[in-house]
């Protein structure tokens, strides 16, 4: 029977005029077996259908193409040749011949080359069997993630085992850029998996002014889905050999957790070294919650040495921290524990330490039937320190609000409360024995809301809805001398003050079309202006100098100006209207694009204390390389505090990075590979 058209026949329903397809010992495809070409026939006495002429078999998921095949229904086997391919899922196999089980998906290809296509890995061997669903035995294989005939790097071996979701294995492997043979390996092991994979990852190579020549070697593994953990030697020309392990969890309900170490004994000061860090949250249930956040090191410059990240390496104090909190519709009550490693002492016996603190608090709620809103905030801290004053502090502070709405949109709110503190100290004369003292404080803030929408033609910005809400406030919090007081921290020595205040809050909001797609809206500016008028009493600012006897306080401005989604500028400053000057500036401006390129600066002052100037620039236009510059200028200092250099040469399938980083204790050069598909780390799954 020859039909010089397409012909496609449903096995299944025609099992009237022909035999179903057996499927042996083996499982059976699991829906309708099609095949489709130019010309079919059937041959009765074999029960074997062949095909010719842009055939196309599919069955389950899976499609055939190729020249000419055949199918016979006793074995269950099919057979192609001439421009075979093998779709499935979006991965391809093709080949020279085939011979498949429609059933057990088993069988070999000559001269294959199987591409995954969401890896990006190939395989080619000249013999490919397929011995398993997602297994294959190739003889003289290779496999890469690069694209072409002649791929950037690749693997060679005499015989490689590829299980798909899981691994490749090989012997006498041979790693090759382009033509050229770099380094043998008698074993190789390669993951093939679309999400995480356990394995070693690229190393890293570098040279540094205290470790001297360094490698880096990790190695991941993925427990499960919900758990992944990553190993790593470090070997070290000056400091010896390390061992750092890096642990990630998740747990049900959302809960999850880290755990981070490293340890070297340190050869050039013959001592072991180290630190440890660990986060966790549990919830217990939907209103309890424990969170734990431990940092502890072996000893006090642990961190100059061997840590490069910036914020870290010269940190002052580490802090440990362990609490439970028990959540109502309208209050809440937390213990915490919290230990501080003070780096910069010689010893920490003088440290002061919260253990524990507990905390009550009642958010405000009404109090029948008038606007009038009752708050507390209470806790009780126990002060501890081998050298120096202890004791124990019970800060209790309840409060009453009133909310009025006025005429012409205006809103006003007054508050008074008590803030009562009861002390137990001993260990100085200081403030010994047991303490009482309350104050009194109260306030009123006045405020409305003012909006007005405008269309507009900027860009794709087509309205602006500009809101501005001035505000104007009082408060009071009563003077007392606390001097015979503990000092254990400064809620100890409150200041008492008589000011006034007023702010000026303004938004713009834009309405952005584009495409004909459903409207964007975007903060393109908030802006907040604010000042105070002293009229008694005191002032402190922990963040800058305070001018004494000037009623006037430093005008602050709270900014961020986005005009457009990739460029952003943001300042926190106070001038002071009696220098004319600023007494702290921080400015800082980002802008990217969706090329790689970036640009970012940022200064910040502070009178008296510290001015610096950072920066940092991404350029990558002249493909494929991509440059990054970092640097922290002192102007205090005259000098540097860092400045890191690093360029990327990224092709298609792999990249490499030559980094440097200079501050004044060290510098260092550090090499990095990445072969794209080879140590993947994807997210993890919740349970």
């Amino acid at each position: 029977m020859k039909h010089p058209i397409t012909v496609i026949i449903f096995i299944f329903l025609l099992a009237g005029l022909f035999p179903p397809i057996a499927c042996g010992e083996g499982p059976s495809a699991t829906g309708p077996v099609r095949i489709k070409a130019d010309t079919l026939s059937h041959d009765k006495e074999s029960d074997t259908y062949r095909a010719s002429g842009n055939v196309e078999i599919v069955w389950d998921t899976i499609t055939l193409f190729s020249d000419m095949a055949s199918l016979n229904q006793a074995s269950n086997e099919a057979e192609a040749s001439g421009n075979v391919r093998l779709l499935k899922d979006g991965d391809l196999l093709t080949g020279d011949r085939l011979r498949i089980n429609v059933g057990t998906e088993q069988g070999e290809v000559i001269n294959g080359d199987l591409f995954v296509k969401q890896t990006n890995f190939r395989v080619r061997g000249k013999r490919m069997a397929k011995v398993g669903k997602d297994d294959y035995l190739l003889e003289q294989g290779t496999f890469t993630t690069c694209d072409g005939d002649s791929p950037s790097w690749k693997f060679t071996a005499g015989d490689l085992s590829v299980t798909l979701e899981e691994y490749a294995s090989g012997h006498n492997a041979v790693f090759y850029v382009k033509d050229i043979p770099l380094f043998y390996t008698p074993y190789i092991i390669f993951p093939v998996k679309r999400e995480r994979q356990s394995g070693f990852l690229l190393p890293r190579i570098g040279s540094s002014t205290k470790k001297g020549f360094f490698l880096d070697i990790p190695y991941y593994w993925a427990i499960s889905p919900s758990q992944d953990v990553t190993f790593d030697l470090e070997l070290e020309s000056k400091r010896g050999v390390g061992v750092g392990v890096d642990y990630r969890y998740i747990r049900k309900r959302g809960s999850e957790g880290s755990f981070r170490g490293f340890g070297i004994y340190d050869t050039q000061q013959e001592r072991f070294r180290g630190d440890v860090a660990e986060k966790h949250m549990e919830e217990l249930s939907s209103s309890l919650t424990f969170k734990s956040d431990i940092n502890m090191t072996l000893e006090r410059d642990f961190y100059r040495d061997f840590t490069v990240t910036s914020g870290i390496y010269n940190q002052q104090i580490l802090e440990s921290s362990a609490s439970l909190t028990k959540n109502w519709a309208s209050s809440s009550l937390a213990g915490e524990f919290k230990y501080i490693d003070n780096l910069d002492a010689l010893n920490n016996r003088e440290t002061q330490q919260r253990l524990p603190t507990l905390t009550f608090t009642a958010i405000r709620r009404r109090a029948g039937s008038v606007p009038l809103y009752f708050a507390l905030d209470s806790d009780f801290t126990n002060f501890y320190r081998a050298e120096g004053q202890r004791g124990e502090r019970l800060d209790f502070r309840p409060s009453l609000t009133l909310y009025e709405a006025l005429p012409a949109g205006l809103g006003l709110s007054v508050w008074g409360g008590y803030r009562q503190r009861l002390y137990n100290a001993f260990g100085a004369e200081s403030g010994k024995g047991y303490h009482g003292d309350g104050l009194a404080d109260a306030g009123a803030l006045i405020s409305t809301t003012l909006a007005r929408v405008y269309d507009t033609e900027w860009g794709g910005v087509k309205k602006v809805k500009h809101t501005l809400i001035p505000e104007a406030g009082y408060r009071y919090v009563q003077e007392k001398g606390q001097d015979t007081l503990p000092f254990f921290d400064f809620n100890d020595r409150v200041v008492g003050e008589s000011m006034t205040t007023w702010s000026l809050t303004s938004y713009l909001t834009g309405k952005i079309l584009q495409n004909d797609e459903f409207p964007a809206y975007r903060d393109l500016l908030s802006m907040r202006l604010s000042q105070g008028y002293q009229l008694s009493g005191s002032r402190r600012d922990l963040l800058t100098l305070v001018d004494e006897g000037r009623p006037f306080t430093d005008i602050r401005l709270e900014a961020r100006f986005n005009p457009m989604k990739r460029l952003s500028v943001s300042t926190d400053s106070r001038f002071n209207p009696y220098r004319l000057d600023f007494s702290t500036a921080a400015i800082d401006a980002d802008v990217t694009d969706d090329r790689g390129n970036l640009a970012g600066v940022g200064y910040h002052f502070s009178r008296g204390q510290v001015e610096y100037l950072a920066g940092k620039v991404g350029v990558a236009l002249v493909k494929p390389f991509i440059f990054n510059y970092t640097g922290r200028y002192s102007f205090d200092r005259g000098a540097f505090l860092e400045a890191y250099y690093a360029v990327e040469y990224k092709a298609q399938c792999w990249s490499i990075i030559f980094s440097f980083r200079d501050r004044p204790d060290n510098r260092e050069f550090l090499v990095s590979f990445a072969l794209a598909g080879v140590g993947a780390v994807g997210p993890m799954k919740a349970f």
